[in-house]
């Protein structure tokens, strides 16, 4: 795999330098027959920058048997990783932890529109109560308990609703 030499010709510390590598480890291609020396220490530029260039191209070819190993090894640990993530939040959709984004939007989109109503339906309740009230801190706390109860509506976290939502999908589900 000799290549013709175009007279250019460098020192050992060169070609360590120019490979990243140690004085010994060039030594080392060389006892290897990865490269070959033109003299002691000294070495074809070109020529061994080609051979070096080949044994890298062979080396990426072959898989080593290890790295072979190492890598099934990794993607069973990623499949292993993955199928528990899965385990534990269909666990915790089981135990009411977590809940599915149509599952939240149904039971928020419920509150809100409760919320919105009981806000809307505001005037018309206090209306005939602030005619006979004169103080201003009776109209305020008034209008202020009224409020506050529509707020109830937002604040009133149940669980068992989300529960009914899902139940209600999976009948859905079960008629397909």
């Amino acid at each position: 795999m000799s290549m013709k030499r175009d007279g250019l010709v460098v020192n050992t510390k060169a070609v360590a330098k120019m490979f990243g590598v140690s004085d010994r480890r060039v030594r080392q291609f060389v006892e290897e027959g990865i490269i070959d020396r033109v003299g002691h220490g000294r070495f074809d530029l070109t020529d061994t920058v080609f051979r070096y260039v080949s044994h890298l191209r062979l080396s990426n070819d072959q898989l080593d048997e290890n790295d072979i190993t190492e890598s099934l090894d990794y993607e069973k640990y990623l499949h292993e990783k993955a199928k528990r993530e899965k385990a534990e939040i269909e666990l915790a959709h089981l135990k009411g932890n977590m809940h599915s984004a149509s599952e939240v939007e149904t039971v928020m989109n419920d509150m809100l529109a409760s919320f919105r109503a009981k806000m809307l339906a505001l005037p018309t309740k206090v209306a005939p109560s602030l005619l006979v009230l004169e103080e201003v801190s009776d109209i305020e706390k008034l209008i202020e308990s009224q409020i506050h109860e529509a707020l109830i509506e937002l604040a009133d976290y149940d669980p068992s609703r989300f529960r009914d939502v899902d139940e209600e999908g999976e009948d859905d589900v079960e008629q397909d």
